[in-house]
């Protein structure tokens, strides 16, 4: 039977973190891989991405990036900056933003060694590389700005937020960028930039702290997660106006963007809720035999 989507999924057994390759059926699972990752509370998995035959883990605690290559079985490391958060790769490279050390580390994907620093702002939390313009991007969380770099790495432009940025992705002139507001509580915006005019299009504001936030492409929709009041939240890209919301419950943790599926885990309720991409309804609800934290669809 042919899978939905297979994904890389990071949970907790018996008091192990795991790294489990896993086939998503309806709501079924097989288990292709599952690595013991080591004592939980002796890492800190903030983030992972997959690209090629490997998944990459950002491990803020030991301030390491991991790779597994799940066809050969082959598990390797290397070490980077303080509090690693968040990864992204281009066709030679990997980019990880360093939280505490106000840098960005490359990492050659051929042999998986670091090979250069970047200087980037205060506490950057996240990068993009966008393939389409030859450009790389950061996030820096504690002065509420976006700073883009050229080809060879030289600073070029730096876009203010409304918040401070988070997570961010890019469709087509238009820099979609997650943020924290603090206005007596914590509410989450999603800011639209229009990268010509350096301007904020529109802002979406959300009430409460989003945990997760991707993007689907093809539908030209967006997801995201809120931990306070366990929505999740689909915004429309183009229009840039929330369409609609799910209530999942529990403690949603992560989520990602399959072919014709979203997945949300749940910590709280140990699953994984199937939300209908062209539909936009929560279908299914995919039971597991562990605590699951951060999930990512293996394109």
């Amino acid at each position: 039977m042919k899978y939905d989507d297979k994904v890389s999924l990071i949970g907790i057994y018996q008091g192990r973190l795991m790294l489990f390759i896993m086939e998503l059926f309806s709501e079924e699972y097989i288990c292709k891989r599952c690595v013991n990752l080591g004592k939980n509370d002796k890492l800190a998995i903030h983030s992972i991405i997959n690209s090629g035959n490997s998944v990459y883990l950002a491990d803020s605690h030991n301030n390491k990036i991991y790779r597994y290559n799940y066809i050969l079985n082959e598990f390797s490391d290397v070490t980077v900056g303080r509090d690693p958060r968040h990864m992204a790769v281009d066709k030679e490279n990997m980019y990880v933003a360093n939280f505490e050390s106000d840098n960005i580390s490359v990492i050659e994907l051929s042999n998986f060694t670091l090979t250069e620093s970047i200087p980037a702002g205060i506490k950057p939390h996240d990068v993009l590389f966008d393939m389409n313009n030859d450009k790389l991007y950061t996030c820096c969380y504690e002065e509420n700005e976006i700073i883009e770099y050229s080809g060879n790495k030289e600073i070029i432009r730096r876009f203010t937020t409304e918040g401070k940025p988070m997570h961010m992705f890019m469709l087509d002139d238009c820099l979609i960028v997650m943020t924290y507001f603090v206005n007596g509580n914590v509410h989450t915006k999603i800011n639209f930039i229009d990268i010509e005019s350096n301007k904020i299009k529109k802002t979406v504001l959300i009430e409460g702290l989003a945990s997760d936030f991707d993007i689907d492409y093809k539908r030209q929709l967006l997801f995201l997660i809120n931990i306070d009041d366990k929505n999740l939240y689909i915004i429309d890209a183009v229009k840039k106006e929330i369409l609609k919301t799910i209530f999942v419950g529990g403690y949603p943790e992560s989520l990602t963007v399959g072919t014709d599926n979203i997945y949300v885990t749940n910590s709280k309720k140990n699953h994984i809720t199937v939300v209908e991409s062209d539909k936009l309804t929560a279908s299914k609800v995919i039971n597991l035999e562990f605590t699951p934290s951060c999930i990512k669809v293996i394109n």
